[in-house]
């Protein structure tokens, strides 16, 4: 007797720490439920994001490539500047020469 009454305590014991893991199973797939809704939000985001960049990008492309445009301007105009200095100096010089060579 004290043999099946020793076999009934240990299956209650036994019986206890299965719905005790099941409990903790049920909670972990709670769990794991409520984090891929979590990560199915983020990647949602995610892609939201990813196609307002991409919005952006295509909004700020020709912008873009007209400061390219104005780039090559600016530098063309520091050229011709610079060339137009260069002339004017010469001109002056000459003019100062030529006043100095006539006078």
């Amino acid at each position: 007797m004290d043999n099946q009454k020793e076999k009934l305590d240990v299956l209650e014991r036994l019986d206890q720490r299965l719905e005790t893991i099941d409990a903790k199973l049920n909670q972990i797939k709670g769990s794991r439920k409520k984090s891929m809704e979590w990560i199915g939000q983020l990647a949602e985001h995610i892609r939201s994001l990813d196609d307002f960049r991409e919005e952006v990008r295509a909004s700020f492309e020709p912008i873009r490539n007209k400061l390219d445009g104005i780039d090559e301007v600016m530098r063309i105009m520091r050229h011709a500047t610079n060339d137009v200095c260069r002339r004017i100096e010469h001109i002056e010089t000459d003019k100062d020469y030529y006043q100095e060579n006539l006078l």
